[in-house]
């Protein structure tokens, strides 16, 4: 097998189900991008045609990937999008199967010996054309045979219906964000202690969590989808392509106040109004990188969230701060905006910590 080709292995379920959202650290980066890994290690302004037999293929987030045997006879694992990024563009289950005979456009790895590869487009069995990402740039000639995007999926042409009690699905506002490379470099310039900067100067991008399909961010962090449902004694958040799923406990004597420190930690808020939800957790476990990128959190770390529902029921503004004195010695305060999404399909399909980790593979 060529190098930096792994074999797939049986599917693995992600055990990190019921990781809490805020639990696991709302700033798992100074910014709100968060990401699975750079692609700062393909030549992405390099894109290479390459034909052959699908001889694997693997649907799981945070990332499709497949592998294919070329007419040299060279085999290359190609990655491609998550699951929801996918279907948003078009894309079913079946799209790619193994025994395909296909037609694909990638960004081959900056190491010319890894036979690794960033999908930008593929022409599946039946010669319909897919993009690979959002913005990925199609052939001109591919354009007449290229599919649509999943436009119900995504819900485009649907009205966005207000939210009253926060309620919904939402998207982080990454406008003017480019996600074409992410964010991936260690969480400079947060006020650290001694212990904190030690864990950052042996910051080791191969250490993310994420790897594991251990999420070290908050919901409000990447281009995916959040479902909030709102109950009379909690709200309820999902992230889209991860396992995961918190409750803030409205109803103190619902909330459970004696459960043991874990990695979710424990959500209680309260509501101002209508319009504004605050809520703090706590009784948390340490966590890698439970911080930042490279930082980890301890059982001494607190978390204090606002939520804003704006007029018109279409935006959230949220903000946090996040107190941990083993690692910071001031506190880290983040804001953003939630935009409000038509009522699409949410897409509920787990993180496999193997597929997570491939890319990592060297032989």
């Amino acid at each position: 097998m060529s190098r930096g080709i792994a074999r797939f292995r049986r599917p693995m379920r992600s055990t990190t189900t019921l990781i809490s959202l805020v639990a696991v650290g709302l700033v798992s980066h100074v910014s709100l991008v968060s990401a699975h890994h750079s692609r700062a290690n393909f030549q992405l302004d390099n894109v290479v045609e390459m034909s052959g037999i699908v001889t694997e293929f693997k649907w799981a987030n945070p990332h499709v990937y497949f592998e294919m045997e070329l007419e040299d006879g060279e085999t290359w694992l190609i990655e491609g999008h998550s699951v929801p990024g996918v279907l948003g563009l078009g894309w079913t289950r079946d799209t790619i199967r193994v025994g395909d005979r296909i037609r694909i456009g990638a960004n081959p790895d900056l190491d010319v010996d890894r036979k690794f590869a960033l999908i930008q487009w593929v022409v599946a069995a039946d010669g319909v054309a897919y993009p690979g990402f959002a913005r990925a740039r199609i052939p001109s000639e591919l354009l007449a045979v290229a599919a649509s995007a999943d436009r119900a999926l995504r819900g485009d042409g649907l009205p966005v219906e207000p939210s009253t009690d926060f309620s919904g699905v939402w998207e982080v506002d990454l406008r003017g964000v480019n996600l074409a490379t992410g964010v991936f470099d260690p969480a400079r310039g947060l006020p650290l202690t001694a212990l904190g900067e030690e864990l950052l100067a042996a910051y080791d991008p191969r250490e993310n969590p994420n790897f594991q399909c251990i999420p070290s961010g908050l919901p409000f962090t990447g281009p995916y989808g959040l479902k909030f449902t709102r109950y009379d004694d909690r709200l309820v958040m999902e992230k889209e392509h991860q396992d995961v799923r918190i409750s803030v406990w409205l109803d103190q004597a619902a909330a459970r106040l004696d459960q043991p420190p874990s990695h979710l930690g424990l959500s209680v808020g309260r509501l101002e109004g209508d319009d504004t939800l605050v809520f703090e957790t706590t009784r948390f476990t340490p966590a890698k990188w439970g911080l930042a990128r490279g930082v980890d959190s301890s059982d001494k770390k607190r978390i204090s969230a606002r939520f804003e529902l704006q007029p018109g029921g279409r935006a959230i503004n949220f903000s946090y701060e996040i107190t941990d004195p083993e690692y910071l010695t001031a506190p880290l305060v983040r804001t953003g905006v939630l935009l409000k999404q038509p009522e699409r399909e949410f897409i509920d399909e787990p993180c496999d910590p193997e597929i997570s980790s491939l890319h990592l593979t060297d032989e």
